[in-house]
């Protein structure tokens, strides 16, 4: 009989007995590090659970030399997308044995390298950066790859040869382009693009795209967040712009920009269409209803756990360097809708 605290007494001893097992069936049940079947390792594992078992991570990690954890590492928590691009990373690793850290650098570089430093030192089996920099990353992210599989994602420090997996911004700017042409009186409500500075690759790409679409078309540039959309209405307001077709390089911007138009009274698609980038996070809280370029997260996030998983494995299909990336869908919604036929 266990007494006390029964997670400090219990052994593998003691669940291989409870179980009816070997000790090498146990380790390997608990490890996941060979083929059994599902019965089998249920029974262990209930056994365990039974008697309040609890594995020793660190003479896991000695005795593998795995850690069974991964590093993500966000330019901003606050920022709806990234929040709810950490979420689906983490829920992709449900049903894998390994476990997912988040730490947010909130968009300074000494900070996303300590996070960076921090995670080494923990020894995590890979990494997962989405940098806060095109440029200034550049030297954290590769300290991350000298040590460790790394994995860009949704932002990408060009001239570090990792393993990146994104959105092709290109096509979806194009997407929207062709929604304007087709269902946009452009000579009433002429297009704008509302988006963030250059320092990410995926504002630069929307940024560039954008202009290449609709080349007379005027810009404004800030950050990636609802205030700068909600500044920005008002100041394109302010200075004589009463209709137009607002194109944004993030839903956290288009959803200050309905903000701030309504606020002056404008209304949203009538007087302003409003086009987002993403629908993931805080698109759903728009209303209207947010059209906007639709990221596939959830295949993206699972090819992350594709790469992280085979790297662990040592069987790694992706070439260093290979990227993968994927095409948005444009989902048409309320505040910019069909043109009625």
């Amino acid at each position: 009989m266990v007494h006390g605290d029964k997670s400090s007494a219990v052994t593998v001893h003691d669940v291989a007995a409870h179980a009816g097992v070997s000790i090498a069936t146990v380790s390997r049940a608990l490890n996941n590090s060979r083929p059994m079947s599902d019965e089998l390792r249920d029974q262990v594992l209930a056994s365990a659970y039974a008697l309040g078992y609890r594995v020793n991570l660190l003479g896991r990690a000695l005795r593998l030399k795995r850690t069974f954890s991964l590093g993500l590492v966000v330019p901003d928590l606050e920022n709806p997308f990234f929040s709810a691009l950490a979420q689906r990373v983490s829920r992709a690793f449900i049903g894998s044995d390994i476990d997912v850290f988040i730490y947010s650098a909130d968009n300074d570089i000494e900070l996303e390298r300590r996070a960076i430093q921090a995670f080494l030192g923990r020894q995590v089996d890979g990494l997962v950066l989405i940098p806060c920099s095109e440029i200034d990353s550049k030297d954290n992210v590769l300290l991350a790859d000298r040590t460790v599989a790394t994995v860009q994602f949704d932002r990408l420090v060009l001239s570090v040869p990792t393993r990146y997996i994104g959105c092709d911004n290109r096509y979806g700017m194009k997407l929207v382009a062709n929604h304007l042409h087709r269902d946009v009186d452009l000579q009433r409500q002429p297009p704008l693009f509302i988006g963030a500075g250059a320092t990410s690759s995926s504002g630069r790409e929307r940024l560039v795209a954008f202009k290449k679409a609709m080349p007379d078309a005027k810009s404004l540039l800030g950050s990636f967040s609802f205030e700068w959309g909600q500044n920005a209405a008002h100041q394109l307001i302010d200075t004589g712009t009463t209709a137009g077709t607002i194109v944004t390089a993030a839903d956290v911007i288009a959803l200050g920009v309905i903000a701030g138009a309504q606020e002056r009274g404008y209304r949203i698609p009538e007087d302003f269409r409003v086009i987002g980038f993403d629908d993931v996070g805080v698109s759903y809280l728009a209303h209207p209803a947010l059209t906007s370029v639709r990221q596939p997260i959830d295949k993206m996030t699972a090819t992350i756990v594709e790469m992280v998983l085979e790297s662990v494995s040592g069987v790694t299909t992706a070439a260093r360097g290979a990227k993968t990336v994927f095409k948005p869908d444009l989902i048409i919604r309320e505040s910019s809708p069909r043109r009625l036929m």
